[in-house]
């Protein structure tokens, strides 16, 4: 029974439809919030007023949730609708066809195919700023900002990137980027994707360019710890330089991977591939590699650490070096 306890908090943990859960403890007190993590016999508790509130699992009289889920019972029989519990009873369903079962008989519990689940939006802003006097002159400032709106089937995701270092009274980063995209998976593992960016990069003699790409999405895993998604399909890009090199306007193919990892609930990482080949109008290749590693500060759920390294190759630059790696570390505050 026990076990079964645990699969039903946990779906709901997991499950992003979750808005309002209701916890009534053994002393009289009611909580509400988000239900975050099922462990050791503790409940983690998410809420607007108090933060994360762990609770013993054993103190739990009930739960409820107003979101419609999907039971799968023993025998075979499956039963949807909203979940409220009193000790080792569960009702599943609408008032008038309300299912009242043991908590032994659930076999899993998931949110409702049938219905539209809410979509969150995302927000996130993370900075880096280094100042240093003496031997050496040095100033050093980056921020990137992230908007995401987010479902089981789609993404929707706006993304701002600024950087401006000085070395010696030497420019060593002078950038500004941005982007936008959208996936859909109209299939579990198959869907389609569009994106466009915009860069400006001074220490590469790019004053400014263009790359749009659209194609087929491969959702190659989707785990609760783990998903991997390959892209391929077609695009266009244009670049005007700032040197003589002439500006670059070529058909391209667009490919890419992306690949997140959550070791535990503490360290997560994210590693993004990208190649862009021209296959018309220039014969200039690009490749972009980014891996970050994420570390919460703290206790807080809204402050992380970045740990990354990124790796940008170019086959036909404006300048002599066709390989740039920046090795970096970045606060950042997210919220929703």
């Amino acid at each position: 029974m026990r076990q079964s306890f645990l699969l039903i908090f946990s779906v709901l943990a997991l499950s992003p439809s979750v808005i309002a859960d209701v916890l009534k403890i053994s002393d009289g007190s009611r909580l509400s919030g988000k239900i975050i993590k099922v462990k050791d016999g503790t409940i983690s508790l998410k809420t607007t007023y108090a933060g994360t509130i762990k609770v013993k699992q054993s103190e739990v009289l009930s739960f409820e949730t107003e979101d419609p889920v999907l039971a799968n019972l023993k025998g075979g029989k499956t039963v949807t609708g909203s979940v409220k519990s009193k000790g080792d009873k569960v009702r599943i369903g609408e008032e008038k066809s309300q299912s009242l079962v043991s908590l032994s008989q659930i076999l899993s519990l998931k949110p409702d195919p049938g219905k539209n689940p809410k979509k969150d939006w995302i927000f996130s802003a993370g900075f880096d700023l280094l100042g240093k006097q003496g031997n050496t002159e040095e100033m050093s400032l980056g921020a990137n900002a992230l908007v995401a709106r987010k479902g089981p089937k789609d993404e929707l995701k706006f993304t701002a990137e600024y950087e401006d270092r000085e070395k010696n009274i030497e420019k060593t980063a002078d950038r500004v980027a941005g982007g936008a995209s959208y996936e859909y998976f109209f299939k579990d593992s198959l869907g389609w994707y569009l994106r466009s960016e915009l860069e400006s990069d001074d220490i590469t003699s790019v004053n400014l360019r263009s790359t749009t790409g659209a194609g087929i999405s491969y959702r190659l895993l989707n785990r609760d710890k783990q998903t991997l998604v390959a892209r391929s399909g077609l695009g266009y890009r244009f670049t005007d330089y700032e040197t003589i090199k002439d500006d670059e306007s070529s058909l391209t193919l667009d490919l890419g991977l992306t690949h997140n990892y959550k070791f535990n609930d503490i360290v997560s990482i994210a590693n993004q591939l990208s190649y862009v080949p021209g296959i018309g109008g220039s014969s200039n290749n690009r490749f972009v590699h980014d891996s970050t590693l994420v570390f919460p500060i703290g206790n807080s759920d809204h402050w992380s650490l970045k740990l990354g390294i990124k790796n940008e190759y170019e086959t036909e630059p404006a300048v002599s070096e066709k390989l740039d790696t920046t090795y970096y570390s970045k606060m950042s505050f997210s919220w929703k």
